[in-house]
C-alpha cells in the first residue's frame, strides 16, 4: 500500500516545505560519501547527524501542515518524540 502525506498550507508554507525537501536531498547526497567507508562509524558523522536533524524537522513541519490522516500516520511512525525529548534515557548513553 502506498501512503501519501497530505498537507495544507499557504504558498509560503508550501515553498518552505519544498526548500526543506531540497535540503534533505542535499543532506542525503552528502551521507552517501560516508556509506562505502567500512571503518567509519555513522554514529559520529556530521553529515548523518545533519540528515537526521533535517529529516525530523521535515516530519514535524509536515505534521504541522498535515491533514488528520497525515498527522495520525506520522504519530504512528513514533518519530516525533525524538524532537520533544532530547535527553537520552536509553541504556548505553552516559550523562
Amino acid at each position: 500500500m502506498n501512503e501519501h502525506l497530505e498537507v495544507r498550507g499557504t504558498e509560503v508554507e508550501i515553498e518552505m516545505l519544498r526548500q526543506m525537501l531540497d535540503q534533505l536531498k542535499r543532506d542525503d547526497e552528502l551521507t552517501q560519501f560516508r556509506a562505502p567507508i567500512p571503518y567509519k562509524s555513522a554514529d559520529h558523522d556530521k553529515a548523518t547527524d545533519q540528515f537526521n536533524d533535517d529529516l525530523l524537522k521535515l516530519y514535524q513541519f509536515i505534521y504541522n501542515l498535515g491533514t488528520e490522516k497525515t498527522r495520525a500516520h506520522i504519530s504512528d511512525m513514533n518519530i516525533l518524540h525524538k524532537l520533544q525529548n532530547t535527553d537520552y534515557e536509553d541504556p548505553g548513553y552516559e550523562r
